[in-house]
């Protein structure tokens, strides 16, 4: 998983500075004062804010605006107070009466959408920023600002222009690197974005967001030995930087005397402290490496925090999950399939492959293994089969995709699924076959029979609580919170069997191939050579090389599918003991399916 660091400047506190482009001054006196000039005044005023006195330092501005209720740079000097005490509301107004005041300053515009940027009134913080950087367009502060407003906004595209101009006044400025390399990566440039985080850490090596962004585009090319050196560099430079603690745990099994591991029970009694996010990764990560020195009890004390916290963000919605259950089996009935029997693929050259099952349950070890044949790639986990069927359906709309499905005629799915193949087929144009392992697919796997007649689907399984299991001990993106609690997880498994059990009665025999994880980690050739068969791919011994493959992998599995066939995975539930308990009560029926 990626973490994002933006960097952000400090405000702009330089009164000097901005009393001497302001050489028209008022001539008032400070009256209660006697003597003292405004410019005087905002002088000590300064003096007095950079020497920590700021209740002196506001009372000598306010007296200066009381002699001058239009003089600007006190406004201003008032707003960054605020800010320093933590009322950004009140700062933004301050420095916007600045700003009407006079609205010539570049510095005014900045800060004001700094403040902004902060508070996520994104809207106001590009206006002020772009008005910045027209005021002052030589100015690294303005273009390198506005760019990260644009990206927080969303809108990487145009935050590219602003961190590129950053750079052109100051080719070191290794925080516009690092952002420039964060938004081309999410506009899936990945070369461009490991050239730019590379490029930031070149110039600063302690840049620890740079480091850790670089090892996450390492580790996903399964350079892991690099990955590894770049959030190492990243916690030498900050050792608290969760965000790259819990990069490197993945790819590292931990030692009792491993000075990270004594780096992050250090940081027990102070990670309350962090925000939420942070303590989440870090209670994942301290999990992990107690679990590898065999500390299973407390292991799972730090996997269950993290768990806590993540479900509190997340909440899942089981009433709805069991009706959508419901109706699906209702409408992908034996009788609806029957009444959609004569269909014939419309692309025979090219065969879709569908791997899909429980999460953790073996669906990246099989793709690693079948895009290891020279004539299959391996898309990795795609998001088109949901999308086109959501975007051409009253799904859009809030209605349930199977409500459409039940009334389509057999022209209307398969122009879903040539939508389908035309999206997908851009990824690899010359490719015979394609594997999609959204491992969530199994829910669409009627839609898909129907979609793509010629379609081969690889059904995952592993017993259900080592499956299960290794959900609870991973952090996933935001597309899976019923991971995040063993009821909720273990409930998700059962209507998942359920389903699968449904579409075992109601499909055609062979429409599905089930391989178990258990026996792919026994016999590695010969389930390998089965999915081969099944999906119509003469043998290759690059299969069984996969481990070699240097293909990008996106998921929780990055470090386990650059190594060869291990078993200690199997029954590592059991380390766990009562712990899991909850879990076992639910599950237990299921094991011996």
């Amino acid at each position: 998983m990626r973490f994002f660091r933006h960097r952000i400047l400090r405000l702009d506190t330089r009164i000097h500075n901005e009393l001497k482009q302001h050489p028209m001054l008022p001539q008032q006196m400070i009256t209660q004062a006697p003597g003292l000039s405004v410019q005087q005044a905002m002088l000590q005023a300064e003096q007095l804010r950079a020497g920590g006195q700021f209740a002196a330092a506001e009372n000598l501005y306010r007296r200066v605006l009381a002699a001058a209720p239009d003089f600007h740079p006190a406004w201003h000097a008032l707003g960054l107070l605020a800010h320093g005490a933590g009322k950004p509301q009140l700062a933004a107004s301050l420095i916007t009466k600045a700003v009407e005041l006079d609205g010539s300053i570049a510095m005014y515009h900045r800060n004001l959408g700094e403040i902004c940027r902060r508070m996520g009134k994104l809207d106001v913080a590009i206006a002020a920023g772009r008005r910045a950087a027209a005021l002052a367009p030589n100015d690294i502060d303005a273009h390198y600002n506005l760019g990260l407003a644009l990206t927080d906004s969303g809108d990487f595209n145009a935050a590219l222009p602003c961190y590129r101009r950053a750079l052109e006044i100051d080719p070191a400025h290794n925080l516009s690197w690092n952002n420039l390399g964060s938004a081309l990566e999410k506009l899936g440039d990945k070369a461009g974005a490991e050239q730019a985080y590379a490029q930031a850490a070149a110039i600063a090596p302690r840049h620890a967001e740079a480091q850790n962004n670089l090892g996450a585009i390492y580790s996903e090319q399964g350079k892991l030995d690099e990955a590894s050196r770049c959030f190492e560099a990243a916690i030498a430079a900050r050792p608290d930087f969760v965000e790259a603690h819990y990069n490197l745990c993945s790819l590292k099994t931990y030692k009792q005397d491993d000075p990270h591991l004594a780096l992050l029970e250090t940081l027990v009694q102070s990670s309350a402290a962090l925000p939420v996010p942070a303590q989440i990764r870090y209670n994942f990560a301290l999990g992990k490496a107690r679990e590898d020195i065999g500390d299973y009890g407390r292991a799972f004390t730090a996997y269950a925090a993290g768990n806590r916290l993540q479900h509190a963000l997340l909440p899942w919605n089981e009433a709805q999950a069991d009706a959508l259950l419901r109706r699906t089996k209702e409408v992908f009935s034996r009788d609806f399939f029957a009444a959609h029997a004569n269909r014939a693929p419309r692309d025979t050259k090219r065969t879709p492959v569908f791997i899909l099952g429980m999460p953790r349950s073996g669906t990246t070890l099989i793709e690693q293994i079948l895009s290891s044949h020279p004539t299959l790639f391996g898309a990795g986990e795609l998001m088109d089969l949901s999308e086109v069927i959501k975007q051409t359906s009253s799904t859009m709309a809030g209605r349930p995709f199977m409500e459409d499905a039940a009334q389509m005629a057999d022209a209307e799915f398969r122009a879903l699924g040539d939508a389908y193949m035309e999206r997908v087929w851009k990824l690899a144009p010359d490719a015979d076959f394609i594997t999609d392992k959204m491992p969530a697919n199994f829910f669409y796997i009627g839609m898909i029979h129907l979609m793509l007649p010629n379609a081969k689907i690889i059904h995952a399984m592993r017993d259900p609580m080592d499956s299960c299991f290794s959900c609870y001990s991973r952090l996933f993106n935001d597309t899976m919170p019923f991971a995040y609690d063993l009821g909720t997880l273990g409930r998700y498994y059962v209507r998942y069997m359920q389903l699968m059990e449904h579409w075992r009665d109601v499909l055609p025999q062979g429409s599905v191939l089930d391989v178990r994880y258990e026996n792919m980690v026994e016999d590695v050739e010969g389930q390998s050579r089965r999915m081969l068969e099944y999906v119509g791919l003469p043998w290759n011994d690059a299969c069984l090389a996969f481990h070699q493959n240097k293909r990008l992998v996106q998921t929780a599995s990055v470090a386990q599918v650059r190594k060869p066939i291990y078993k200690t995975s199997v029954a590592r539930w059991e380390r766990f003991g009562a712990n899991l308990d909850p879990l076992l009560e639910i599950v237990r029926d299921y094991r011996a399916r």
